[in-house]
C-alpha cells in the first residue's frame, strides 16, 4: 500500500454526494472524488478534492454497486484531460453501517485510494473513509472544509 494521505474534501462536494445518495435511495449510488495530492511542511500527505464524478450504479440495487462502464469511461476520460487523479471512490449503504462489507472490500477498486461509504442506517447520514484491500480494512482521515470566496 502507498502511503496513506488525508482526504480533504470541500463541503458542496460532500452535501452533493449526500444528495446523490438520498435521490437514488432504496438503491446504492456511487461514484469518484478526483484531485491533486499535496505534501504539508509537517510532512503530512494531502489529497484535496477538486471534482466529483456521480456514476451510475449498473446493478441498480440496494445492496451492492458496480460502476456502469460508460459513466467510468467518461469520467476518467475527463480527469485525464484535468490532469487530476482518483483520490476517492464513493458509494452509499442505505440500510447498513458505514462500515466495508465482504463485497465491498473484494472489488475493491485500489488499495491506494480512500473508500468513502455514506449510510442512511442511523438518524443522520454518515460518512467514513477506509483502507481496503482484499483481506483488510483500515479507517481512512477524511475532513470537510469551507471554500473561501
Amino acid at each position: 500500500m502507498s502511503m496513506p494521505f488525508c482526504l480533504r474534501l470541500p463541503r458542496r462536494l460532500y452535501e452533493a454526494m449526500l444528495e446523490q445518495a438520498l435521490a437514488e435511495c432504496p438503491n446504492e449510488c456511487c461514484g469518484l472524488l478526483a484531485g491533486r495530492f499535496h505534501d504539508e511542511p509537517s510532512g503530512a500527505r494531502i489529497g484535496l478534492v477538486v471534482e466529483r464524478y456521480p456514476l451510475v450504479n449498473a446493478l441498480a440495487s440496494p445492496v451492492e454497486f458496480e460502476s456502469e462502464p460508460r459513466s467510468m469511461f467518461e469520467a476518467e476520460r475527463e480527469m485525464r484531460r484535468r490532469g487530476l487523479e482518483i483520490l476517492a471512490v464513493y458509494h452509499s449503504h442505505p440500510t447498513s453501517a458505514a462500515v466495508p462489507s465482504h463485497k465491498d472490500r473484494a472489488r475493491n477498486y485500489s488499495p491506494d485510494i480512500v473508500n468513502l461509504i455514506i449510510s442512511f442506517a442511523g438518524p443522520q447520514p454518515m460518512m467514513r473513509g477506509w483502507w481496503l484491500t482484499a483481506e483488510s480494512q483500515q479507517e481512512a482521515a477524511w475532513e470537510c472544509f469551507d471554500e473561501t470566496p
